[in-house]
C-alpha cells in the first residue's frame, strides 16, 4: 500500500504542475477555459487535449527574438532627418556627378565654353536649391496655424518669382520672329505662355482629383495634390532657367556671361527651394527628402542647358513663351492653392501681411542679384 500511496502522491503532484499549462475543452460547454496565459496546449476534435509547441511546463518554449537595437549617436540623428538607404544612395550619386562633372578649369581656356562647363554650372545652380530647405530641416510637428503661415510665405515668394519671369520675358531683345508673315513680339509670346501655363495646372489638378486613390508614401488626397502641383510647377519653371543658362553661354562673351547668369540663378534658387520646403515639410515630408525634392525641381536646368547651348538658334523663339508658361502656372498655384489654404488657417489680414512681406522680400532679393543692366 505504501508503494501505491507514493505513486499516487507523485502522480497528483505532476498533474497539479501540468494543469496550469493546459486549456480544457468540453463539447457540451463549447468553450475553452484557458488556465494559464502561456498555455501551449490546444483542444483537439472530440474534446481531447493536445500539447503543441512549448512542451511540458513551458521548459522547451522557444524564446521570442530580441528587439532590434535602436540607432544611437550619428545613426539616430540621420534617421530622425529621414536618412534611409535610398536617400543615402542619391546623395552618393550626386557627389559622384559633382566630382566628375567639374571641368579642369572653371574659366574656359581661350574664352570658349564647352559642354562640360555648361552642364557643371547648371548642375551647381540646381544643387543650390537645396540650401533653401536647410533652415527647416529640424522643424518638428507643425500646427495648423504654422501650416497656414508657411503657405502664405511660399505664396509671396512664388508671386515675386512669377513677376520676375514675366518682366524678363518682355524685356528680351527682339529677334524678328514671324508666323504667317506677322511679327510675334515677346509680349504676345509671354501672354500665350501665361495662358498655357494656367491651362496646364488646371488640367493636372483635374487629373489628380479624378484619381483620389493615388498614394505616394504617406501622402494622399489633398496633401498629395498640393505636393504634386508644387513639385510639377517648380520643375517646369526650371526648364526656362535651363534655357537661359544655355543661351547665356553662347557668343564671344558667353564664358563670362554664362558663369554670371548661373551664379545669379543659383542665388534665385535658394528662396525657391525654401518655397518648396514650406509646402512639403508641414505635410509630413522629412527634412532630407524635402531638400532632395527641392533639388529635383531644378534638375531641368543642367539637362536643358546643354542641348540649348548646342542648338541655341532653335530655342530662342521659345524662351519668352517658356517664361510666360512658368509664370502662369506658378500664379495659378499661388492664388488658388496656397493662398486659399492659408486663409483657412489664418485671418485675411494675417495672410495678406505674411504674403506681402514675403513678396517684397523676394523682390528686393531679386533686384539685388538681377544680372541685367539698368
Amino acid at each position: 500500500m505504501g508503494g501505491y500511496s507514493s505513486w499516487a502522491l507523485v502522480s497528483l503532484a505532476l498533474v497539479s504542475l501540468l494543469l496550469p499549462s493546459l486549456a480544457l475543452h468540453t463539447p457540451s460547454a463549447g468553450k475553452a477555459l484557458p488556465l494559464h496565459p502561456s498555455s501551449s496546449v490546444r483542444p483537439a476534435a472530440g474534446g481531447a487535449l493536445r500539447i503543441r509547441g512549448g512542451g511540458v511546463f513551458g521548459l522547451f518554449k522557444k524564446p521570442p527574438p530580441p528587439p532590434a537595437p535602436k540607432p544611437t549617436g550619428v545613426m539616430a540623428a540621420l534617421s530622425s532627418l529621414g536618412m534611409g538607404p535610398m536617400e543615402g544612395f542619391i546623395l552618393v550619386v550626386m557627389a559622384i556627378i559633382t566630382h566628375f562633372a567639374r571641368p579642369s578649369t572653371l574659366t574656359p581656356v581661350g574664352g570658349m565654353s564647352t559642354i562640360q562647363h555648361v552642364f557643371y554650372y547648371g548642375w551647381v545652380a540646381a544643387l543650390s536649391t537645396g540650401l533653401g530647405a536647410l533652415p527647416l530641416m529640424f522643424m518638428g510637428a507643425v500646427k495648423d496655424h504654422w501650416l497656414g503661415l508657411s503657405n502664405a510665405i511660399a505664396a509671396g515668394m512664388m508671386l515675386s518669382a512669377s513677376f520676375g519671369l514675366m518682366e524678363e520675358g518682355v524685356s528680351l531683345d527682339p529677334d524678328g520672329s514671324m508666323i504667317l508673315g506677322y511679327g510675334i513680339d515677346h509680349y504676345t509670346r509671354v501672354a500665350v505662355g501665361f495662358v498655357l501655363g494656367m491651362w496646364f495646372v488646371v488640367g493636372t489638378k483635374g487629373w489628380v482629383e479624378r484619381h483620389e486613390d493615388l498614394k505616394f508614401g504617406e501622402l494622399k488626397g489633398k496633401d498629395l495634390r498640393k505636393v504634386f502641383l508644387m513639385v510639377a510647377v517648380m520643375t517646369l519653371h526650371s526648364f526656362t532657367e535651363g534655357l537661359g543658362i544655355g543661351v547665356a553661354f553662347t557668343g564671344r562673351e558667353g564664358a563670362h556671361l554664362g558663369a554670371f547668369i548661373s551664379a545669379s540663378l543659383a542665388m534665385h534658387n535658394v528662396p525657391e527651394g525654401l518655397a518648396v520646403a514650406l509646402v512639403l515639410m508641414p505635410r509630413g515630408i522629412t527634412g532630407l527628402r524635402s531638400i532632395l525634392w527641392a533639388i529635383f525641381t531644378s534638375m531641368p536646368q543642367p539637362l536643358i542647358a546643354v542641348p540649348v547651348f548646342m542648338f541655341a538658334r532653335h530655342f530662342i523663339f521659345w524662351r519668352s513663351v517658356g517664361l510666360g508658361f512658368a509664370a502662369g502656372s506658378m500664379i495659378y498655384v499661388t492664388c488658388f492653392e496656397l493662398l486659399a489654404d492659408a486663409i483657412k488657417e489664418l485671418s485675411l489680414i494675417q495672410t495678406g501681411a505674411a504674403t506681402t512681406a514675403s513678396l517684397v522680400g523676394g523682390h528686393l532679393l531679386r533686384q539685388l542679384i538681377d544680372p541685367r543692366e539698368d
